[in-house]
């Protein structure tokens, strides 16, 4: 599922997302840029996070936004059974 409210060029680009990940970096310099993921959806969010879990280091996310966003988290990463 997509937003509507982004326009597509920005959507295919996700200027948004990175200016954000920039202001993060700027507001923790100490932060590992390399452990910031800018990613399309929600599906490949949770592509990302499976992958990095498999590493050796173990992995947080805290997942703040709307309910939409929360609710299209559970359902694709199947965690609905455990959800709260």
């Amino acid at each position: 599922m997509t937003s509507r409210s982004i326009s597509t060029a920005d959507l295919e680009e996700l200027k948004k997302q990175h200016e954000l990940a920039d202001i993060w970096t700027e507001l923790l310099p100490t932060f590992s840029r390399d452990a910031i993921h800018v990613v399309a959806s929600i599906e490949h969010a949770v592509q990302t996070l499976q992958r990095l879990s498999n590493s050796s280091d173990k992995t947080s996310v805290l997942v703040t936004g709307s309910l939409h966003l929360v609710g299209g988290l559970i359902e694709v990463a199947g965690l609905s059974s455990v959800a709260l």
